[in-house]
């Protein structure tokens, strides 16, 4: 386990990458440490939806998996962005007007959709910056699809 992918990526990612790490230690705490509707429920509500806002914001600044696709270098992750901003105003909605079972739809979505699903896909089903720190970088083998000529010496 190395962090050194994460820090030598571009400055898009380590953003991307920390907000979402503070953002799970956050909803961690709403869920599990914080009596519901108390001041502090409500403070770390607030980082949270902030955290998870910048996070699907600068997300559109990424463009590694695909950097030459004709929509503007987006893959298929970045359709999380729309459904990131869609939750985090539901929740805000919900918690203003106090209709909690809107307001626990959205951040259990976010949490349980957003933060824990895509973070196993990314860690353990994607190959990428986040599963390079947890496993390292994957050793391509003579007849896998993405064998090259170069990686012959």
């Amino acid at each position: 386990m190395s962090v050194q992918p994460l820090l030598s990526a571009s400055w898009a990612i380590q953003v991307h990458v920390y907000t979402l790490l503070l953002a799970l230690v956050a909803g961690t705490g709403q869920f599990f440490m914080t009596r519901k509707g108390s001041p502090i429920h409500r403070a770390l509500g607030r980082w949270f939806l902030g955290l998870m806002l910048v996070s699907a914001l600068v997300t559109l600044l990424i463009h590694v998996r695909y950097p030459q696709n004709p929509f503007l270098g987006l893959s298929l992750l970045h359709l999380y962005v729309p459904l990131v901003v869609g939750l985090c105003s539901l929740a805000w909605f919900g918690a203003v007007r106090h209709r909690v079972r809107l307001h626990r739809f959205a951040v259990i979505g976010l949490y349980f959709g957003s933060l824990l699903f895509t973070g196993y896909v990314q860690i353990f089903l994607a190959d990428g910056i986040t599963h390079q720190i947890f496993f390292g970088t994957r050793e391509v083998r003579r007849g896998h699809p993405a064998f090259k000529a170069e990686h012959v010496r």
